[in-house]
């Protein structure tokens, strides 16, 4: 398919039928989201893409997998990136690929109903000077062990934004109910409100 002469698809056809399927942005993000799930297993992740992607559900299945993932690969054939870390999280990254999205583009993805392919091919040429290229810049230096001395300080001081893996723990939070738990009973430094 070449997009400067194609029509983005629309459909899928298995066997001999041809199936409407759901092809906004927002949809298909939302499968992507459901494949990295950890906490799912493979053919949890097949069936949400299933029922997310195709508006009537195919009767060959098998086909419906192969199929949808080729969509969502905008064309390409199933590859596996299993040894390839990780540079960005959907889910994560949100507020700042919606930004960069609409810094480089003008797209307000809030607004439009934009084809999966459109918005991959808008996300391969998001602009240097956006916060997420930054973002993704100093994950890849860091993949590859070349943070200097202040950039992996400034990682060190951004996990919470910068380490895909990184999980908040609200410290003081923890300490005041460890305070409690063992037996603390000083209330004045308690909060009364959440």
């Amino acid at each position: 398919m070449n997009p400067l002469i194609d029509k983005f698809p629309t459909k899928i056809k298995i066997e001999n039928n041809i199936y409407d399927i759901n092809y906004d942005v927002k949809n298909c993000i939302r499968i992507i989201e459901a494949y990295e799930d950890e906490d799912l297993t493979i053919q949890e992740k097949h069936l949400i893409m299933i029922k997310r992607l195709y508006k009537k559900i195919p009767s060959n299945i098998e086909q419906a997998i192969i199929k949808g993932i080729k969509f969502l690969n905008c064309g390409e054939e199933e590859r596996s990136f299993k040894e390839l870390p990780r540079l960005y999280s959907f889910n994560k990254d949100a507020k700042y690929i919606y930004s960069a999205m609409n810094q480089t583009h003008k797209v307000d993805l809030s607004l439009e109903n934009i084809h999966w392919w459109k918005f991959c091919y808008y996300f391969l040429d998001l602009g240097k000077d956006t916060t997420f290229s930054n973002i993704l810049n100093l994950r890849q230096k860091k993949n590859k062990g070349k943070l200097t001395k202040d950039e992996k300080n400034l990682f060190m001081e951004s996990r919470e934004i910068l380490d895909l893996n990184y999980q908040k723990e609200d410290s003081e939070e923890v300490s005041k109910f460890m305070e409690i738990f063992n037996g603390g009973d000083d209330k004045s430094n308690q909060k009364e409100e959440l």
